[in-house]
């Protein structure tokens, strides 16, 4: 889990133009399209609230997860639940509470092997009293042990908006075996509106076809995200537009091209990448190479949101500790988010930050979840990132902080 402790107070463009784009470098277009899924068929226009940032129209798209890393797990054959800093009467009451059937807690209680650690105490049951879980059951259990970093591993949580994933699973090719298997291990948790899985491990086992374990890693590994295009007509105020894309030293460009494209009568919908700072623009909706010894950069949400700006990544910004001098350092706290690059800040408990995101505009920021390289940089809605951290972290409601760099 990411999490810093601070101090402080609480649409088509014209040939030419896209040539133009690639000669200023403002556009990337190998970067940008691989690895993006969208169905034109089905996607979902919605209009923004119209702002400083000009008219943005939205679309729902889905990321796939790039072939060469669709990586079958290796190793164990076994599960383990590890419980931080409890006792086995502590893991007795948990077990108790979790809706089990009268069989399947005394399987637990006394069929599953089980043994203290000089931390907490660990238990290893099988795969078919995994699968026979619940999804009550699952939802009152599983909060307690993604909570804990010793189970990342075995529960690296995955999130679903219920609608997104039916259309992921009508367009997967899986078969209807796995599409059951899913179903069986889905549950939620009562924060958040969210479908989550977690149960990798115990699902790959039952799947005996290697070419169907790759498709399903891959399909349930497209993370979603969205395509957001500035509406220019010939009444849009080019100058306030400038004022607020421009910032970070980019106003001399953003207005020229937003000059030229306004010289469109008809009027049509620019990408909003193309007025991202270059940070932002040349990672959207790519993945990050692999690392051949595990020892590069971890490139995750922080690293991410405090180098919006940078021209060259400050790779400390992946010290949490250098994060927090940082932030004390060089932001001050808003009340709201108003500008591109304002930071925004998620947090449970007292000042316990779990994630850091770029505010873009309106309901969307710019964001990693996460430092691995299966996870990719993306745009998403406010509120999909917070139900997101909900239910990974449901203990508590997650709240958020904001600040914004007094040297923009």
């Amino acid at each position: 889990m990411l999490e810093i402790n601070f101090k402080g107070s609480p649409r088509m463009i014209v040939g030419a133009v896209v040539i133009l784009l690639l000669c200023w470098g403002i556009i990337y277009p190998c970067k940008f399209l691989i690895g993006v899924y969208i169905d034109k068929q089905n996607a979902s226009l919605k209009n923004s609230r119209f702002g400083p940032w000009g008219d943005i129209v939205t679309k729902d798209i889905m990321i796939d997860l790039p072939d060469e890393f669709v990586d079958i797990p290796q190793g164990s054959q076994t599960n383990q639940w590890f419980f931080a800093d409890y006792t086995w009467d502590r893991v007795l009451d948990l077990l108790k509470s979790a809706r089990l059937s009268d069989e399947a807690l005394h399987s637990l209680i006394t069929d599953t092997p089980w043994s203290y650690d000089r931390d907490g105490i660990r238990i290893m049951p099988t795969d078919h009293q995994i699968l026979e879980l619940s999804p009550e059951s699952r939802s009152i259990l599983y909060p307690t042990l993604t909570g804990m970093s010793a189970n990342s591993d075995e529960k690296e949580v995955i999130c679903f908006k219920p609608e997104i994933l039916e259309q992921q699973l009508r367009e997967s090719g899986l078969s209807s075996h796995s599409i059951a298997l899913l179903r069986r291990l889905l549950y939620r948790n009562p924060k958040s509106p969210l479908l989550i899985f977690s149960d990798w491990k115990v699902a790959l086992r039952q799947i005996p076809d290697d070419a169907e374990k790759r498709l399903f890693i891959k399909t349930l590994s497209r993370k979603p995200s969205l395509l957001a295009d500035i509406r220019i007509t010939p009444e849009t105020d080019i100058s306030k537009l400038a004022n607020y894309w421009g910032i970070g030293g980019q106003r001399k460009d953003i207005e020229s091209f937003l000059s030229s494209v306004h010289q469109v009568k008809s009027g049509l919908d620019v990408s909003l990448i193309y007025l991202l700072p270059p940070f932002a623009r040349s990672r959207l909706y790519t993945y990050p190479f692999p690392s051949v010894d595990g020892t590069s950069t971890k490139q995750d949400c922080f690293w991410t949101a405090f180098n919006t700006f940078n021209i060259t990544p400050d790779d400390q910004m992946s010290e949490l500790e250098y994060v927090r001098k940082n932030l004390e350092r060089d932001y001050y706290q808003i009340f709201e988010p108003q500008q591109l690059g304002d930071i925004i800040l998620l947090s449970i408990g007292e000042k316990k930050v779990i994630h850091a995101a770029t505010f873009i505009a309106d309901d969307i920021v710019f964001t990693k979840n996460g430092h691995d390289f299966t996870q990719p940089w993306v745009l998403m809605r406010t509120q999909d990132m917070i139900d997101t951290y909900a239910a990974r972290f449901p203990a508590t409601t997650p709240q958020m902080l904001y600040f914004r760099k007094k040297a923009i």
